[in-house]
């Protein structure tokens, strides 16, 4: 997201803030509807049926339906967050007589269920409480079926999953208890043989189902105790690279051969003349001569006693060009004056 052209800078501030609100807000979404992996949770639902003693009417029926949302998978060293979870209680209208009876309008208090999630593979079983707070409700006049509404949070934090395989949560109980009975103008009622508050030992009636909700736990967040153990792949070893012997640059001059050429040139007032000598110099009388020798090496003054190839003999005769160029860039300005003296 550029700069427009001829755009304010702050229009600029302005679409690059709602941009990345909106980038954010995305980002929600997906981890709310299933991009986050375990966070996607399934609705889980279970209805019940209990018997419950309460105080006066003893014996009575309730019917409980618990609904949470919880995550279908989860991974292998993962930890179970704590989960939002509500029961909606029905009680019967043979008990909203006997609460209305004492000048009771409203009924609230506590509830706990109790929970058994059976761990994968041989990890065993872990009981569970969950506590849950009844919201006061209204006890209908006259007396009727009324519901009663509780909410908690499963505890988080506690298990975390070890194996591989399929896990179960249960539940097997539920214990209404600091229930308080309040009238009109809110002051508890006492109901006998209880004070203020009320316990209520609910026992789960024959033949109801106890299963909540089941997960896959999948062997991604750690190591799977069924897997086997798998060896880190190895790489062949690798030869380094051989790069073939490389000779050392041959110098076409052998420092063990024959030594460079070299030229005597004298010269006098007269006139002078070079000759290549054997192991020697000849020239005229002149002091002003310059001397640059030309040597043969082994002194025998030919290049058929050297032995030298057809390569030596060209590299001596670029040498006798060279030393003879030199020669006439010296001596020649010096002739030239002699003669103009002379005249």
């Amino acid at each position: 997201m550029g700069v427009r052209s001829g755009e304010q800078p702050g229009k600029v501030v302005a679409r690059l803030v709602r941009g990345s609100a909106l980038t954010g807000v995305a980002g929600v979404l997906i981890a709310l509807t299933g991009g986050g992996g375990s966070a996607w949770a399934d609705p889980a639902s279970l209805a019940q049926k209990y018997t419950c003693k309460f105080p006066i009417i003893n014996n009575d029926g309730i019917e409980v339906a618990i609904t949470t949302d919880m995550p279908a998978t989860m991974k292998v060293g993962e930890t179970v967050p704590e989960y939002d979870i509500k029961a909606v209680t029905k009680v019967s209208a043979r008990a909203a007589q006997g609460l209305g009876v004492l000048g009771s309008v409203t009924l609230e208090g506590k509830a706990t269920a109790d929970v058994v999630v059976t761990q994968p593979g041989s990890d065993g079983t872990l009981p569970i409480k969950v506590a849950n707070t009844v919201a006061k409700a209204a006890i209908p006049d006259p007396p009727a079926a009324f519901e009663v509404t509780a909410t908690g949070k499963s505890p988080g934090g506690l298990l975390t999953w070890g194996t591989a395989g399929k896990a179960a949560f249960d539940v097997k109980g539920i214990k209404l208890h600091n229930m308080i009975a309040r009238d009109a103008s809110g002051k508890p009622v006492p109901l006998p043989p209880n004070g203020d508050e009320f316990t209520a030992e609910c026992t789960l009636d024959a033949g109801q189902k106890t299963l909540l909700h089941t997960m896959t736990i999948t062997g991604d967040g750690g190591t799977d105790p069924t897997d086997p153990p798998t060896d880190p792949p190895t790489d062949p070893p690798t030869d380094p690279p051989t790069d073939p012997p490389t000779d050392p640059p041959t110098d076409p001059t052998d420092p063990t051969g024959p030594a460079d050429p070299g030229i005597t040139t004298g010269g006098s007032s007269g006139g002078a003349s070079g000759t290549a000598g054997s192991s020697g110099s000849s020239g005229g009388s002149g002091s002003s001569g310059t001397q640059l020798g030309t040597q043969v090496a082994g002194g025998s003054g030919s290049l058929a006693a050297t032995g030298m190839s057809g390569v030596g003999l060209m590299l001596a005769a670029a040498g006798g060009l060279g030393a003879a160029g030199t020669a006439a860039f010296h001596y020649l300005p010096r002739r030239i004056r002699r003669d103009e003296e002379a005249v």
